[in-house]
């Protein structure tokens, strides 16, 4: 299990010092790099849907309560909504998880040559159009995300995993502004593509923003740093359902969870299905035991013509370029969303009688800091 977590060169010492010391030594010295800020390392990149949303809370949360990957940093790319919004909506994200040491790295505002409009799936601010836009801000750092994740990927040099939950613009610019940026990431999870063979004659919607940058990412891929997770599959194995998404999940009583309520509010509505794909990434991302069968394939993406958006996929292929998830336990998932969302309902317990017991006392401080305080949806409507 540990090895799940440890960058390459960890993993390396540590099986150099089993030959010499005792077992209590190993564990010590990985006792040692944990503490010390060397584990694993997480950056999410993402276009500001209420789905990602979901899968950044997935990633603290796990972070906090589980020992997962350490979130280093956020950076936004345009897609669900325009990246100004996107940034917007991270910043209400950070605040909402009470994290607002991420730092948030912004991205590109555009496709790298041609977009594509976005259908405002979750509505027009990303996140259910609830009006709930007061926040205290978060400043962006001053690098753009392409920079970031070179930088990021050379200072955590084999420990980086990089999750996109949208357009590729943000990776494609990085690999080529530094084509080696790919040796140095542990992994690479991309949330995008279709099978064609599981029945879908259309273009996935985060490939349709940025064709070019896809066929960037995977021309400059590796099979054994680049995962992609297809909606397809998603689709297929991890679809839970309306009701168990608004009768099970939707009712465990915390701040986040009633949050994503109304950030689907507008999604929900829309459809008896509850497959979004980017938690379902994050969930693989963080519980490889979720993964029932994955791949090794060669894969491409049409750029010109009627098929232009259209991916491939050549599972015979002696030049593989990725590996793609292929099916997915959905029990698995379930009980992992779950035991994520749940996690901090003792901490948030305490906290609401810690605020009942001084609600008195504090009364006055809260009307004079009215200016400074941010909005937190806490309605729970599906």
């Amino acid at each position: 299990m540990l090895n799940k977590y440890l960058p390459v060169t960890l993993i390396t010492v540590v099986g150099e010092i089993k030959r010499y010391e005792h077992e209590e030594s190993v564990l010590c010295l990985i006792s040692i790099y944990v503490v010390s800020g060397f584990g694993p390392k997480l950056v999410i990149d993402h276009d500001g849907g209420a789905d990602d949303a979901m899968a950044i809370f997935m990633a603290l949360l796990n972070e906090k309560y589980f020992n997962g990957p350490n979130v280093v940093a956020i950076t936004t790319v345009h897609g669900n909504v325009d990246e100004p919004q996107v940034f917007n909506n991270t910043q209400r994200i950070l605040s909402i998880a009470d994290r607002r040491d991420i730092p948030i790295y912004r991205g590109s505002k555009t496709a790298l040559i041609k977009s594509a409009p976005s259908d405002f799936y979750f509505g027009r601010d990303g996140l259910g159009d609830n009006e709930t836009t007061v926040f205290k801000p978060i400043e962006a750092q001053t690098d753009v995300a392409a920079i970031a994740l070179i930088k990021l990927s050379q200072k955590y040099r084999d420990a980086l995993t990089i999750v996109t939950l949208g357009p590729l613009t943000n990776l494609a610019l990085a690999m080529k502004l530094d084509p080696e940026i790919i040796s140095r990431i542990s992994q690479t999870y991309v949330a995008a593509s279709y099978i064609k063979s599981q029945g879908l004659n259309k273009i996935e919607f985060n490939i349709k923003i940025d064709v070019e940058a896809y066929y960037i990412m995977i021309e400059n891929g590796k099979a054994d740093k680049i995962t992609i997770i297809p909606s397809t599959q998603v689709k297929q194995y991890l679809n839970l359902g309306k009701a168990w998404r608004r009768d099970v999940l939707g009712t465990i009583n915390t701040d986040i969870v009633r949050s994503l309520n109304t950030f689907e509010r507008i999604s929900m509505a829309l459809t008896e299905d509850w497959m979004p794909l980017d938690p379902s990434a994050m969930a693989i991302v963080l519980e490889p035991s979720l993964v029932l069968e994955k791949k090794l394939t060669n894969t491409s993406v049409f750029l010109c013509g009627k098929l232009r958006g259209r991916t491939t996929f050549n599972f015979k292929s002696k030049y593989p370029n990725a590996r793609v998830i292929i099916s997915a336990e959905k029990n698995v998932y379930q009980h992992f969303l779950i035991k994520i969302f749940s996690a901090n309902i003792n901490d948030q317990n305490n906290d609401d009688t810690n605020t009942n017991d001084t609600s008195n006392d504090n009364e006055t401080d809260d009307n004079d800091n009215e200016d400074n305080n941010y909005t937190v949806d806490d309605s729970n409507n599906i």
